[in-house]
């Protein structure tokens, strides 16, 4: 797909359209750029432990969360995360072997964070019943963010989910039956690389009163089973991008920080601009001079892309 390729010209309309020249580039408290550091630290809950396993991760993603084992472990970090003058949190973990966090043990902490701190809290849910998203919703969370899959085979080969994508359907239900405000992630090229069912989560997402999704891109992780993988190549996300624009031109989409960094995250950033995406996380510098280049007024958050 090249530059000129009409599908870039509508997306870019779309998104124009329905969400004017804004553009946001997000700096999560994972990461540190010219020195300073985001303001969303994130934390895990089960520590770098995860009894799914999933084929693209194996826990890796757990090693850059602060680990919050308990309740006061978790209520400490995020008073500490106040005094340095950060936003919020991130607090995610791993799952057991049917996709679920341990949510209950944690409930009353994030209830404590809430009332004794100014602390915006999002949870990364995993799979999730009506009760314990009503118990998220009670305690204060502001936003919900899960993983959405539009293939049975995907969720059960990759993420070892046994029912295919049914217990994300459900968590979906649960989550907007409780009322949270849901920013669906979608990981593009999680099927060893391919495309394969990208395009069904779309149209899952699409029954959801959402506001916000966020894309992100399989990211071989040295210790998976998939680290041999290739990535997809940023042209094939960028097209998804647009496709996904004009899928669904009302919601807003941000492009996620996991994806490949290097010279990838530098010819896919300046894609995604073209495509019509509206926010960045960890945004290169060749995608901001090209924001500003194609017109774009340029918007700088120091916390995670789900948030406006």
């Amino acid at each position: 797909m090249k530059e000129t390729d009409p599908i870039f010209t509508e997306a870019w309309t779309l998104s124009r359209s329905f969400h004017g020249s804004d553009i946001t580039f997000y700096q999560p408290g994972m990461f540190v750029v010219d020195g300073i550091r985001g303001a969303y630290p994130a934390a895990s809950i089960t520590g770098v432990d995860c009894e799914l396993n999933c084929d693209h991760c194996s826990g890796k993603l757990l090693e850059n969360m602060f680990p919050c084992t308990d309740g006061d472990d978790l209520v400490s970090f995020a008073k500490r995360a106040e005094a340095r003058g950060d936003k919020g949190i991130l607090v995610s973990g791993g799952c057991d072997q049917q996709g679920f966090l341990p949510w209950p043990k944690f409930t009353e902490a994030i209830r404590q964070i809430k009332n004794e701190t100014n602390l915006v809290v999002t949870v990364h849910t995993g799979q999730i019943d009506s009760n314990q998203a009503q118990e998220l919703k009670d305690a204060g969370v502001k936003q919900a963010l899960i993983d959405v899959l539009g293939s049975d085979s995907t969720a059960s080969e990759v993420f070892h989910l046994a029912e295919g994508i049914a217990p994300i359907l459900r968590s979906l239900d649960a989550l907007y039956s409780a009322g949270l405000e849901v920013v669906p992630h979608i990981v593009y090229g999680i099927h060893y690389g391919r495309e394969k069912g990208e395009t069904k989560a779309l149209e899952i997402i699409s029954n959801y009163p959402i506001k916000k999704y966020v894309i992100v891109v399989f990211t071989p992780l040295k210790g998976t089973r998939m680290f041999l993988t290739k990535a997809p190549s940023p042209s094939d996300v960028a097209n998804f991008i647009a496709r996904a624009r004009i899928m669904l031109p009302y919601m807003k989409c941000s492009l996620g920080c996991a994806r490949p960094g290097g010279n990838y995250r530098k010819e896919l950033d300046k894609l995604a601009i073209k495509a019509g995406i509206n926010s960045l996380a960890v945004g290169s510098d060749e995608a901001i001079l090209e924001a500003k280049r194609l017109g774009l007024n340029v918007v700088r958050k120091f916390t995670c892309c789900s948030l406006d």
